[in-house]
């Protein structure tokens, strides 16, 4: 049984749903290929959210903030308890680069 719940805060569910729409523009199979790699580490973070991961400090916020890579993005998600709260996912510029 998993001992963690899982939340996206709306701007993280606008911000997936961004990347997933802006990319079908571009090609609807590398839109489906990012869908698909996002939703995969979201459920991997889901059943363990120390794997695979950063910690992030920030100064004045309670709770256990980490990164996560996926492609070409970071997700930030905030482990407090027994919660998952997936914050944002941000586009990494240093992996961007063409």
């Amino acid at each position: 049984m998993n001992a963690y719940d899982f939340y996206l805060t709306p701007h993280a569910a606008d911000t997936f749903r961004s990347i997933v729409s802006n990319m079908q523009e571009v090609s609807l199979i590398a839109a489906e290929r990012v869908r698909s790699r996002i939703v995969h580490r979201l459920h991997l973070i889901h059943h363990n959210p120390m794997q695979a991961s950063r910690k992030m400090e920030l100064s004045g916020l309670d709770g256990h903030f980490r990164v996560a890579d996926v492609l070409n993005y970071k997700m930030v998600y905030l482990v407090k308890e027994n919660r998952i709260v997936l914050m944002d996912i941000l586009l990494d510029k240093e992996m961007s680069k063409v």
